[in-house]
């Protein structure tokens, strides 16, 4: 059972330097299995619009779209500190549609200091140097 949200509950988190890609987001204090940690926010963007953005971010190797089947969430623009969560094929944090948002729920303890992590579904790459 998936317990509700309380925004003053919310775990603390902090951006830091990350062994995985450049920055990531940190756990400030130990969070418990089947806790919220926060909601993925960003520009609603349309289907059209959002598949644009995805060839350009792509070919960055770098992308903040959230796909939310009728639209998108970028995280480029008006995002939150959620943008730093990198990925990982063994993550601690899923997403789930929630409220009609996407949200990040721990999938076990993550420890004080333990950077938060989720699989994006598909393997990330680095852009090609010219």
């Amino acid at each position: 059972m998936i317990k509700p949200i309380k925004a003053k509950k919310l775990p603390k988190v902090e951006i830091q330097k990350s062994l995985i890609q450049g920055r990531g987001l940190f756990a400030s204090q130990k969070i418990a299995e089947g806790e919220w940690v926060m909601q993925y926010t960003g520009q609603k963007v349309s289907r059209k619009e959002g598949d644009r953005r995805e060839r350009f971010y792509r070919s960055i190797g770098y992308s903040l779209l959230f796909d939310m089947e009728d639209h998108y969430v970028d995280g480029l623009i008006g995002g939150n500190d959620s943008i730093y969560i990198n990925h990982s094929k063994k993550p601690n944090l899923e997403a789930l549609f929630h409220r009609g948002g996407v949200w990040f729920h721990t999938l076990r303890t993550i420890k004080k200091g333990e950077e938060l992590t989720f699989n994006y579904g598909f393997d990330p790459v680095k852009p090609k140097k010219k």
